[in-house]
């Protein structure tokens, strides 16, 4: 059975249950939430938290979501274990968007996120995988790939990234880390690398 076949059978329910938020009773101490101004109707608003994508797909975005994500890496791990066949994982993290939102209010950051999104796929061939697996993170699996190979993408993906994303990109940024599996290890382990490198570029950021 392929990756895809494995992949194909997921639950209906792709939706999770909104949550309620209890009313302010009053106003807490401290800064308040800093206010912007949504351009496309010019009423104030606090920009609300980016959501957290839950379940196999992400509508925000239009990518898989963390729980497709979850299972390819097992499947995939699987794979690249039995064939000795290379594989890459990279993370993506679009940072600045919090503020993004006090500038230009959450409809630009819903925008941003999802024109992320779409860059991203158009730099990936049909063979490789990209998810949205934390609110600010993608991950992408590149099949047949290997570290160095792998550059090739990193390099085409940013600078689209800083082309396509226009007056985003005086406050956003786009952040890489990505590895291959270490000698012995599996895609998993790759995973664990490949964060503590994107962590290490979003802390020189």
């Amino acid at each position: 059975m392929d990756t895809f076949q494995e992949l194909s059978a997921v639950d209906s329910d792709r939706t999770s249950p909104a949550t309620k938020t209890p009313a302010a009773t009053s106003e807490p101490a401290g800064d308040r939430v800093p206010e912007a101004t949504d351009p496309e109707d010019g009423i104030p608003v606090i920009a609300r938290p980016v959501s957290t994508p839950s379940g196999w797909s992400d509508p925000q975005t239009g990518t898989d979501g963390p729980r497709y994500w979850d299972r390819l890496i097992l499947s995939e791990s699987a794979r690249v274990s039995r064939y000795k066949r290379p594989a890459t994982v990279v993370l993506v993290e679009i940072a600045g968007l919090a503020d993004l939102g006090r500038l230009w209010g959450p409809r630009v950051v819903e925008h941003t996120l999802a024109s992320a999104a779409r860059i991203l796929s158009k730099e990936i061939r049909t063979s490789d995988h990209i998810a949205r697996i934390e609110p600010l993170r993608f991950g992408v699996l590149l099949t047949e790939t290997t570290e160095i190979a792998a550059i090739n993408f990193v390099e085409r993906a940013r600078a689209a990234c800083d082309r396509d994303l226009q007056v985003a990109t005086e406050v956003v940024g786009v952040a890489f880390g990505w590895a291959s599996p270490p000698s012995g290890g599996d895609l998993s382990d790759a995973m664990a690398i490949a964060t503590k490198r994107l962590e290490a570029e979003l802390a020189e950021r």
